[in-house]
Formats: C-alpha cells, sequence, structure tokens
C-alpha cells in the first residue's frame, strides 16, 4: 500500500488493519504556528512529531531526561512529510504515531496528522539510538531502553 492509500483511510481503520499500537496527541493550531494565509506553517509540524514522540514514550513509562541522563541520544535521522491538505488556524489536529523497532540502532515512527478523521498529512521519522559522548549509533541497545521502546510498538 502506498502512501497515498493511507490518506484516504482513517485511523481507525489503520489500527485494526495492523494490529500495531497507535499513540495519539492532540494540538490546536494557534497564530504563531501559522504562515501569513493562516495555514500551519511547514516548521510546525517537526515541532509537532517531535512533541508526539515524547509524549508517546512518557505514556510507555519512561521519559526522554532519563534516556539522556543514562548517555543516550535519539537525533532524527531521516524525515519526510507529505502534505495532503492545508492545516488552517484554529483547527484542532490529533497526531497519530505509530514506532517500529528492529534489533539495530535505527526506530521508525510514522505519524499521520488528522483533522476529525480526514488525513492532512503523513510523515516518516528514522530515528538512531546513540551514545551521547561518541555520537555513534548504540547496535546493542540497553535493555531499560528495549523495554519500553517494544512497549512502544505493540498493542
Amino acid at each position: 500500500m502506498n502512501i497515498l492509500s493511507f490518506s484516504k483511510m482513517n485511523y481507525k481503520q489503520i489500527n485494526l488493519m495492523n494490529e500495531i499500537r497507535i499513540w495519539k496527541f492532540k494540538k490546536r493550531v494557534l497564530p504563531q504556528h501559522t504562515d501569513h494565509a493562516g495555514v500551519m506553517w511547514h516548521g510546525t509540524y517537526f515541532n509537532w512529531l517531535e512533541e508526539s514522540r515524547i509524549d508517546s514514550l512518557n505514556k510507555a513509562g519512561i521519559k526522554y531526561t532519563e534516556i539522556i541522563n543514562k548517555g543516550f541520544e535519539m537525533p532524527v535521522y531521516n524525515a519526510q512529510i507529505k502534505y495532503l491538505l492545508p492545516i488552517k488556524i484554529g483547527e484542532e489536529i490529533t497526531i497519530t504515531s505509530s514506532f517500529k523497532i528492529n534489533n539495530g540502532p535505527r526506530i521508525t515512527v510514522d505519524s499521520k496528522f488528522y483533522q476529525k478523521e480526514l488525513c492532512h498529512s503523513i510523515a516518516a521519522l528514522e530515528l538512531v539510538l546513540i551514545n551521547k559522548e561518541t555520537f555513534k549509533p548504540v547496535r546493542n541497545r540497553p535493555k531499560f531502553i528495549d523495554i519500553y521502546l517494544r512497549n512502544l510498538c505493540r498493542l
């Protein structure tokens, strides 16, 4: 299924289809989030994706500051956003996110921006777990991080 097929489905359908954990985060578009035309500015998407990721981690039981304090970071390695419909000032947006992990250092986050049940944007982020001091990828995740990342992915 391609990225545009997902835009025609609502988040309830996607959740049932994949049987993966879907995290939800709500935001309202304020004047500072928009350009002069009242449309959400492209940089706001990245800020909201970051807030959504941190919120999901918190709900899964780990604070991002705990990861940092133990000597790790999860910077964005790759980011893609497909803008399908404009998001306008005053609209309440629900960001749905799902996480995919494997045995390596990469973590994939697929997110969708909904206004009611209509998908306006689709984003795919790749994060890499790194050692904060060396900035090198951590290929064998510490158990405390692995447990929470797996909790992010499963129902």
